[in-house]
């Protein structure tokens, strides 16, 4: 029975280790979502953060959460605390069936300007067994 728990323990302990250890990174891969978001989107939502969705993101209601892809992150705090909708026009991938990010133009009818990238956990390294 002890040695079920130590096992228990020690998974549990490692779980919590890798789990603690998930860093997060700017995309690699901003450059090439922005220049794929072609297609012209407006939306009204609400402006919200979670780490595990690349930071801030739309919150759009029928047309799901966008992760915003250029980040300004004192405007978009603001908003996200005071969750209030907003109107939202932007750029999309048309090629992306699920529209996951937006290049946000406009909130409000304001001119937006955002450079910090959403976030990505890195990749992980596979170790090969032999």
């Amino acid at each position: 029975m002890k040695r079920m728990t130590a096992l228990f323990l020690a998974m549990v302990l490692i779980c919590w280790a890798e789990g603690a250890g998930a860093q997060y990174i700017p995309d690699p891969d901003i450059q090439g979502k922005i220049n794929d978001a072609q297609q012209r989107l407006a939306l009204t939502g609400r402006i919200a953060y979670a780490q595990e969705l690349g930071g801030y993101f739309v919150q759009g209601g029928k047309a799901g959460n966008k992760t915003i892809l250029n980040q300004n992150y004192e405007v978009l705090k603001e908003l996200a605390q005071s969750r209030r909708q907003v109107k939202i026009q932007g750029r999309v991938n048309p090629f992306d069936v699920k529209a996951r990010h937006i290049f946000i133009e406009s909130i409000d009818d304001k001119p937006y300007q955002g450079d910090k990238a959403p976030l990505v956990k890195p990749p992980t390294k596979v170790t090969p067994l032999f």
